[in-house]
């Protein structure tokens, strides 16, 4: 003669707090004797918690409907559906859990992703990261459906609905999406790094690259969230990436100093030589380009470092023995400076 386990005292409540115990004892005296650093000791002391917890919990939700079945509720899932939902979804939440210590691991292991540099690191951990959050959402979405007793003809009609509302209504919406899968793929720029959009006159440091929308800190200060279809349609420039960063500066002098012009040019030719962060392997010269107006016109051109600090003091310097040199020879700038055009990062304009 069997034995109803729901006839004795409390079965399967003392059967789900033993299990819940045990998981937890397990994985910690598991973990606890793996090296430190592993991947796996952090993965089974982070899902001790989210493991017991859903054990428990699918226990005492299992002997809840059980009894309300047996007393005659008549419920659209049985009580072993929503058992087996229950922990379904427990190890969907374990699963986002041990995604941060996946992640913080990818990060400090370099054997993980190689030697990339650190803005591909980067952007991949992004990719994983988001990756994983859109599946464990997915599935845990579809397992409630499920769990509603949504039909799987009424999710296939849903669909339907979804691929017209698509072609007439959500095309921007698609555009965004592919855009965004697209900015993983080729990345052309990553978090961090300074861009430029010069068809859309937009540029600034990029905060953050979204599945719908990136995130850019323009050079003025305003947080800027832009679709990622833009980026798909408009020319990028990324400043971070290049080796130099170019110098362009027009000046003008006086018509009646031409006398006194190859002194000025020699003398600013011989500072630009001795700049600090001058690459002396790029071209770099002094040079009159027109005259127009009774003015010489008078161009200076080079390429510098690439790091904004230093390229700001050189470029600082630069106007200075300009100014100095124009001056030792009683010469004298006609007009403003027509022009100072560095990289196009918009960091550097005066």
């Amino acid at each position: 003669m069997g034995v109803n386990l729901l006839d004795l005292a409390l079965p399967i409540p003392l059967l789900g707090l033993l299990l819940s115990l045990s998981c937890w004892l397990g994985l910690e005296l598991v973990g606890r004797r793996l090296p430190a650093a592993s991947l796996a000791r952090a993965l089974l002391l982070r899902s001790r918690s989210s493991l017991a917890a859903t054990l428990l919990l699918a226990c005492l939700l299992w002997w809840i409907f059980e009894l309300l079945a047996r007393g005659g509720w008549d419920g659209p899932r049985s009580a072993r559906e929503l058992r087996d939902a229950v922990l379904v979804l427990g190890l969907l939440w374990t699963t986002w859990r041990g995604k941060a210590v996946l992640l913080r691991h990818a990060a400090a292991d370099p054997r993980w992703l190689g030697s990339r540099p650190e803005r591909e690191r980067s952007l991949l951990l992004d990719l994983i990261d988001k990756l994983v959050s859109t599946l464990v959402l997915l599935l845990g979405g579809l397992e409630l459906l499920r769990l509603l007793g949504i039909p799987p003809a009424l999710l296939l009609t849903a669909s339907g609905v979804g691929a017209a509302a698509v072609g007439f209504g959500a095309r921007t919406l698609v555009e965004n999406l592919l855009a965004g899968v697209m900015l993983y793929i080729n990345r052309p720029f990553s978090v961090g790094e300074r861009i430029e959009l010069p068809e859309r006159k937009l540029g600034g440091t990029v905060r953050a690259i979204g599945i719908y929308y990136s995130e850019l800190l323009t050079f003025e200060g305003q947080t800027l969230y832009l679709p990622n279809s833009l980026f798909a349609s408009s020319a990028i420039g990324n400043a971070s990436r290049s080796e130099q960063r170019h110098l362009l500066l027009d000046l003008a002098l006086r018509g009646e100093d031409h006398d006194r012009a190859p002194q000025i040019i020699e003398d600013i030719a011989a500072k630009l030589e001795q700049l600090p962060g001058l690459l002396v392997s790029r071209p770099h010269r002094v040079h009159l380009v027109g005259l127009a107006e009774g003015r010489l016109q008078l161009r200076i051109e080079a390429d510098l470092v690439p790091d904004p600090a230093r390229f700001h003091a050189a470029r600082q310097q630069l106007l200075l023995e300009v100014a100095e040199a124009v001056a030792r020879h009683g010469a004298a700038l006609a007009g403003p400076i027509l022009g100072i055009r560095p990289a196009p990062d918009g960091q550097d304009r005066p």
